[in-house]
């Protein structure tokens, strides 16, 4: 299934992020997103009620936060295990973060919420300008949701020069994709 080919999906998402600044600024941005949408998560109710330790209470505990954490977690172990092991903790760092931001730092939803749509205003401005396309998530809204945390970290990977034959054979696919995609918009 394409869905869990991680070549299929980088190629896709490397389609709509191929300019270096529009990279960059999805390095920087997605990570917020993410880290911002934990925060939000992490006010939902707990899906079942057990004792948590105090030094716990609030950050980390079974609702919808956990579950996109466990569910993103899977999902990059089954497209990519190494690399999922090392994005695994930091993407649980932003966890417990963004839930202690969200339950205990004064105005801290109002910080998650501008952290949240400044990403998106910059993310999508992006793609306009430097792209000159639509951002993938108009074609393809759960690769953008699910696939980009993974990738932009599979991006600073590749800049240390990890799984570099792996990245130069889907830097060549890209490059197909995207002169392809101009030269159909010049026409």
């Amino acid at each position: 299934m394409k869905v869990f080919d991680l070549k299929y999906q980088y190629v896709k998402y490397g389609e709509y992020h191929s300019h270096p600044i529009n990279v960059l600024q999805h390095q920087i941005f997605v990570p917020l997103i993410v880290w911002s949408s934990l925060g939000f998560l992490s006010l939902t109710p707990s899906f079942f009620s057990f004792p948590i330790p105090e030094m716990f209470k609030n950050v980390v505990f079974p609702n919808w936060a956990l579950a996109m954490y466990l569910i993103y977690s899977v999902y990059y172990f089954i497209l990519d295990a190494p690399v999922s092991l090392l994005y695994a903790p930091i993407q649980g760092f932003m966890l417990v973060t963004s839930s202690y931001v969200a339950h205990y730092v004064a105005y801290g939803k109002l910080i998650l919420g501008i952290v949240y749509i400044l990403s998106w205003v910059i993310q999508v401005n992006g793609h306009y300008v430097y792209e000159k396309r639509a951002p993938a998530l108009l074609d393809n809204l759960p690769q953008a949701f699910i696939m980009a945390p993974f990738f932009v970290f599979l991006e600073g990977l590749f800049s240390l020069g990890f799984k570099k034959e792996f990245h130069d054979t889907v830097e060549k696919e890209i490059k197909i994709k995207v002169d392809a995609f101009h030269k159909s918009k010049k026409q």
